[in-house]
């Protein structure tokens, strides 16, 4: 309770810094405008590559994912990620190896540019998620040391287990556009898992889009393209003339 708590007081002071007061800026043309930037400037399209790479150095599960943002006044970028997650971990200390099927995952959100009114190729970037995801899972490998035999059974499976799970999360990163409309970026994320439903006593431990239920931190590296919009050309001298 007492993090949903905190996060509800994120939330609020996040959403605060969007009913600021009016900024104004001089534009190229000696014009006093609120925005440097147009209204729609533009759609991106990322993939994530620190989990695939985090697999090649031993990490036991993985959250391949893409994600599509639309860009309104270089400042606020409403965003949709959705990926596959994979596992096969045996916690440490733990008597059992968790196996999740390959399961979907959606998150949906906001990106607030803080540098939004500065001629920069890139953006600092504050960010909310809400996250949502449907996961079949299996206990394997089960050992159970028996006291009274002093015997030990391994082995062991646990078939059929299905978890839904939501969260939030609440993110900094940047992006840079590293040449012609390629960009590359990183966010550091922390995560607070509202609820994820599980069978008897068998909890879900590797959730699709969140991860490891005891981790609330994450970190992605992306690649993408943003496709932007053709600027209109001014009016030339010779024109404003002829008319």
């Amino acid at each position: 309770m007492r993090r949903k708590i905190n996060l509800i007081l994120l939330l609020v002071a996040l959403f605060s810094l969007s009913a600021e007061a009016k900024r104004t800026v001089v534009n190229e043309q000696g014009d006093t405008v609120k925005y440097l930037y147009p209204k729609f400037n533009g759609i991106t399209v990322n993939v994530d590559l620190f989990s695939p790479l985090s697999n090649v150095f031993g990490q036991k599960y993985g959250n391949y994912e893409m994600s599509l943002d639309a860009g309104f006044y270089n400042r606020f970028y409403p965003i949709y990620e959705v990926g596959v997650c994979y596992g096969n971990d045996t916690p440490n200390d733990y008597n059992y190896t968790y196996h999740v099927e390959p399961s979907f995952y959606n998150r949906i959100g906001l990106n607030y540019n803080i540098m939004y009114n500065k001629n920069i190729p890139g953006m600092l970037f504050v960010g909310l998620r809400y996250g949502l995801s449907v996961a079949k899972y299996d206990i394997r490998n089960v050992s159970i040391n028996s006291s009274y035999w002093d015997d030990r059974q391994t082995g062991l499976t646990i078939n059929g287990g299905r978890s839904v799970a939501h969260w939030g999360e609440i993110l900094l990163g940047l992006q840079m556009n590293a040449y012609r409309g390629f960009m590359i970026g990183w966010s550091v994320r922390y995560k607070i898992l509202f609820a994820a439903s599980q069978n008897g006593n068998a909890k879900p431990w590797i959730i699709p889009g969140f991860g490891k239920r005891n981790n609330p931190l994450g970190v992605t590296f992306t690649v993408g393209y943003r496709i932007t919009p053709k600027k209109k050309a001014l009016p030339s001298v010779a024109d404003e003339t002829d008319k």
